[in-house]
């Protein structure tokens, strides 16, 4: 095993979680920062194995937060990123550290609640803060969080809902609301364990389904599209990252698209 020094150290200023995976094949190595998602629902592992298998080429991987992903890629500290947060991402290749962003998958933003949700997902956030339900933020400036972020403000532009912004972000303010910064699977447990909601990717939501005592609702809501995307860092422009990403839209498609957790399908292959 060979963790990256600098990654590892970033990772315990931001308090996050990652997993770095063994490398095999020392010569040629792929440094890759990604989501927790990607990691939680089980699909990186299938993917990375694969093109460990096919190309010879050792993969380390750090998960954490888009937030801190995008981090390891601004200080260098790997050569690839997957990540979910587009506005983001824009903002990462306008200040030149990756030439474009390659969409390899998508699903959905889905809640995890004990409660009985209708209606859009506008309706349900806006209940949960005016029922001031229990609710976990996983406040890590991942995608997950953007997104939550992003629904909080709209509530407040179109419904007039009070939201505070501090060290947590945008949110409804009570002691209700609690942000942890941690990673997807961390806010689904305490989700379960205090009864509350969470906002979850889909595919780690029915990774944890079966272990926890809260109900999967889907939205159709345009706001809760969740697209992941590839982005190789520059200058480190390793022929690793461009072969990893061959892989992504090419042998990795069928990948993709054949995943399923419990028969579910947990990804859809981008477009």
């Amino acid at each position: 095993m060979r963790p990256f020094a600098a990654a590892l150290a970033l990772l315990l200023v931001f308090s996050l979680a990652g997993c770095i995976v063994p490398d095999e094949n020392p010569s040629e190595t792929l440094r890759l920062a990604t989501t927790t998602s990607m990691r939680d629902s089980g699909l990186l592992d299938v993917l990375t194995e694969e093109f460990e298998r096919q190309h010879g080429i050792g993969v380390e991987y750090v998960a954490v937060g888009t937030g801190a992903a995008l981090q390891l890629g601004r200080t260098g500290d790997v050569d690839a990123l997957i990540v979910h947060a587009p506005d983001q991402e824009q903002l990462f290749i306008d200040d030149g550290f990756a030439y474009e962003r390659t969409p390899v998958a998508y699903n959905a933003f889905v809640l995890l609640s004990p409660l009985n949700l209708n209606g859009s997902v506008y309706d349900a956030f806006e209940r949960i803060a005016n029922e001031e339900q229990c609710f976990v933020s996983r406040g890590d400036e991942s995608g997950t969080h953007a997104k939550e972020q992003a629904i909080w403000r709209h509530l407040n532009e179109t419904r007039n809902l009070s939201v505070v912004e501090d060290s947590n972000g945008l949110h409804p303010p009570g002691d209700w609301y609690y942000s942890i910064g941690q990673g997807m699977g961390a806010a689904i447990n305490m989700a379960h364990e205090k009864d509350c909601t969470t906002l979850s990717d889909r595919g780690t939501a029915l990774r944890f389904q079966n272990n926890v005592d809260l109900e999967r609702y889907e939205f159709n809501d345009e706001v809760v599209q969740n697209p992941y995307a590839y982005l190789i860092v520059q200058p480190n422009n390793a022929t690793a990252a461009h072969r990893f990403g061959s892989f992504l839209v090419e042998e990795g498609r069928s990948i993709i698209a054949s995943y399923t957790i419990n028969g579910d399908h947990a990804f859809f292959v981008a477009s």
